[in-house]
């Protein structure tokens, strides 16, 4: 029995051994892959997305050819093909600073465009060089693109402040190959997402999601919105009516001098008709016949308009540092529209986001705009006394109808630079949505689509601010909503002084109640965030801001109709209380936030804040119509500042669609530093004072001009 066993054990073994043999032979004929590149290939496939998306591509996902290509970019990356080591280069992987908000893994879309054509680089064949010469010459055997993947997270690892720059949304730019359709890149990335493969998502609990994707190419469709025909047309109008001016004031100055010529030949000087030497009768030129129109063309006068706009400064005006005063206000409002468009494309989102926090109190500072255009507005009121006798004998019906010629031509004058800029942004933040690698998340054009009639009608405060075309257009609609009621108030005080009175504080009681009611109900602490979370309660609404208007226009009536109160100091307490007033005034702007307060607290403080802004501000401007402190007002009163003043306007509509282009166009994220910043400001103002001089000579001036012809036109009609 035993020798049986032994027997069959024997020949078990002589079966076996040829085939474990075989498959040792077998074993070490095969290629063994290399430990490192085996690791290689798990890094590659956890931190590289587009790795990652060659890896887990199948015929159910995709189509065969765009498998294909993926495949031949995988083995290429093994193998370290030129190409596709410039195809992995070039597309996006983990990079530092999620934990702070830096979303952009933009990878670059230069090295991308290498992928599929030769590079050009002017080298010396001389030198040495390291590289190897095959990055520039070697192509891919297919077609890429660079694309742009918008993927959503709900981390817990990233801050989240709220304001709208920080929304939880991944930048990732991929070199894809252009045979793989977005609807199979979807599927990918889908795919692989629903995978533990990428380490990112894994380490952060990211969650991502897929969003959208974006080929970064301008579609036709942005070029037949409404917006691009209207403004178009608009530009193609005014430039030919600019033309038509210029070639109009040769054509007066050649009649000119010829008339000059004939007066001096004629013996008689009060010839009407000249004869010429055939016996005919030289007829009196077409702009003598057609002054309408030689009028209304003559309005858009590029070389008059530039004469107005930079005529010598008049210093000795009563309210010349206002002028200064009003720009210098627009720069610190390009300051901060600068910081917070910036947002969109800066890795360090939360250092930028201090800075803007202690730039200034943003929540106060745009009312001195409000006080100085009420105060204006009061001013030239009770100053016209022929104005305020007329109102006096109008009945009420010529008084509504007096009141809506200046409300029209106030909107004539404002009007047209207005829908330019509206139109400009429509157009602009749609070709801005379809190259730019940012993704908006305030998508002008969509609001525009809809809500267009808003900013039409000057309502758009009234309304939710995400909803708004042109978020920053919010204060001219209030200018415009203020000048309204105070038109009407102005009217009503001239008829009846103590209405008025009660209408004043009616309306700042609605005010102060208003401002306490919604800083209670939204939990207002002060803080940016607040602002930018409510800032259709705290900020563009007209109830918030009108207090600064109504003083402006109280502290006109007064230094008109009032006379002024002489008080007996000596010149120590005078200048002490000149420089504790503009203490108070910067102090305002420039006082850090405390947050420790409650939500009644803060509001209190923002309710105090605002109105001794606007008083200050309003003692300000009496003191330099009464000629004091003038230590103050000689830095507004320089040349620089009164020949820039009548740009303010169209710097203040503009600047945010320049600021705005700034990172939409780049192809890679910025990072904000104090130097580069200051730097990067500097180029941006010259250019918004010069874009705004042109704006302003041809969209603004000519319609100015055109105002006070229909003017002289009305009171010539009366007086016939």
């Amino acid at each position: 029995m035993c020798s049986m066993i032994v027997t069959v054990t024997f020949v078990c073994t002589l079966i076996i051994t040829p085939a474990i043999a075989n498959d040792i032979c077998t074993a070490n004929a095969l290629p063994r892959v290399p430990a490192s590149q085996r690791n290689l290939h798990e890094t590659f496939q956890r931190t590289s997305l587009l790795y990652g998306l060659s890896t887990i591509g199948n015929e159910y996902l995709i189509k065969q050819e765009c498998q294909e290509q993926l495949q031949l970019f995988q083995l290429g990356v093994r193998t370290k093909m030129p190409w596709a080591v410039k195809m992995f280069d070039a597309s996006a992987s983990l990079e530092p600073g999620f934990t702070f908000g830096h979303n952009f893994w933009l990878g670059n879309s230069e090295v991308c465009s290498a992928v599929s054509r030769q590079t050009h680089v002017q080298i010396s064949t001389y030198l040495r060089h390291q590289m190897k010469p095959e990055l520039l010459t070697e192509v891919a055997p297919f077609n890429v693109d660079f694309r742009v993947l918008y993927l959503r997270h709900n981390s817990s690892w990233q801050v989240d402040a709220a304001v709208i720059a920080f929304a939880s949304r991944l930048h990732v730019g991929l070199c894809l190959p252009s045979a793989c359709t977005a609807h199979e890149v979807q599927q990918l990335v889908q795919a692989y997402l629903s995978t533990d493969l990428n380490a990112a998502n894994e380490f952060y609990e990211m969650n991502l999601q897929y969003d959208y994707a974006k080929d970064l190419k301008l579609k036709s469709t942005t070029f037949r919105r409404t917006s691009f025909y209207l403004t178009c047309f608009f530009l193609a109008t005014t430039i030919a009516l600019t033309v038509a001016a210029s070639l109009l004031r040769k054509s007066q100055d050649l009649y000119k001098a010829n008339a000059n010529i004939r007066n001096s030949r004629s013996t008689n000087g009060n010839v009407l008709e000249t004869t010429n030497t055939s016996g005919a009768t030289i007829k009196p030129h077409k702009s003598e016949l057609d002054l309408n129109v030689t009028s209304f063309i003559a309005c858009f006068d590029f070389d008059a308009n530039w004469l107005h706009v930079f005529a010598p400064a008049k210093v000795e005006h009563t309210f010349a540092a206002l002028n200064g005063l009003r720009f210098g206000s627009a720069i610190c409002v390009t300051v901060y529209h600068y910081l917070m468009f910036l947002f969109h494309g800066t890795r360090n989102k939360v250092t930028l986001y201090n800075y803007q926090a202690y730039v200034g109190n943003v929540d106060i500072f745009v009312d001195i705009f409000f006080t100085i255009s009420g105060f204006l507005q009061a001013y030239n009121h009770f100053r016209n006394v022929k104005l305020l006798a007329v109102i006096r004998q109008n009945s009420l019906k010529q008084n509504f109808k007096l009141m809506g010629l200046h409300l029209f031509h106030r909107y004539l004058r404002l009007a047209p630079l207005y829908f330019l800029t509206i139109g400009l942004s429509d157009f602009g933040s749609k070709l801005l949505d379809d190259i730019s690698v940012f993704h908006i998340e305030h998508k002008v054009y969509e609001n525009c689509e809809k809500y267009w009639w808003r900013n039409v009608l000057l309502i758009q405060n009234f309304f939710d601010h995400n909803d708004m075309c042109g978020l920053w257009t919010w204060s001219l609609a209030c200018d415009m909503q203020f000048s309204i009621l105070a038109t009407v108030l102005l009217f009503l005080y001239v008829k009846h002084p103590k209405r008025k009175k009660l209408c004043l504080a009616a309306l700042t009681g609605t005010s102060i109640a208003y401002t306490y009611t919604f800083g209670l109900k939204l939990n207002f602490d002060q803080t940016i965030e607040a602002t930018f979370t409510f800032l259709t309660e705290i900020y563009t609404h007209p109830f918030a801001r009108i207090l600064a208007y109504m003083c402006g226009g109280i502290a006109g009536w007064y230094f008109v109709v009032q006379k002024p109160t002489e008080w007996h100091f000596t010149k120590q307490i005078q200048h002490f209380f000149d420089y504790l007033v503009a203490l108070i005034f910067f102090g305002c702007i420039f006082i850090p936030t405390n947050h420790n307060f409650s939500v009644f607290t803060s509001t209190t403080i923002l309710l105090f804040e605002r109105i001794i802004f606007t008083v200050t501000s309003c003692i300000l401007i009496l003191s330099n119509a009464h000629g004091r402190m003038r230590w103050f007002f000689r830095f507004f009163e320089t040349t620089f500042f009164q020949k820039f003043n009548r740009v303010a306007y169209a710097m203040f509509l503009i600047n945010p669609i320049v600021v705005f282009a700034l990172p939409g166009f780049s192809r890679s994220n910025l990072y904000a530093n104090p130097l580069s910043l200051f730097a990067e400001f500097i180029g941006l103002l010259v250019i918004l004072v010069l874009l705004s001089t042109l704006l302003t000579l041809l969209f603004d001036i000519p319609y100015q001009n055109l105002s006070r012809l229909l003017i002289q036109y009305q009171m010539r009609k009366k007086v016939d």
